[in-house]
């Protein structure tokens, strides 16, 4: 999920990467890109009708196109 905790509209973005730690370079999926998030307002970004299955050299970023205004907020199920 990502909140919108002020009174604009931000832009929200999640990437998947193929390391611990990535840059915008290895970057392979963007589940979201660039998703306007009302202000003050929150939005599910994926849910169980929508997985996001990553392996483990695998990772998951969140950026918010406006600094401070947006907060993520994720769960994660380990599979074995």
């Amino acid at each position: 999920m990502v909140a919108n905790t002020t009174g604009s509209a931000a832009t929200a973005t999640i990437a998947v990467g193929n390391n611990a730690t990535f840059g915008s370079a290895s970057v392979i999926a963007y589940p979201a890109y660039q998703i306007s998030v009302p202000a003050n307002a929150t939005l599910i970004i994926v849910d169980k009708t929508t997985p996001l299955y990553i392996t483990e050299n695998q990772s998951v970023a969140a950026y918010s196109g406006t600094a401070s205004a947006l907060t993520f907020t994720t769960s994660f199920e380990i599979l074995t």
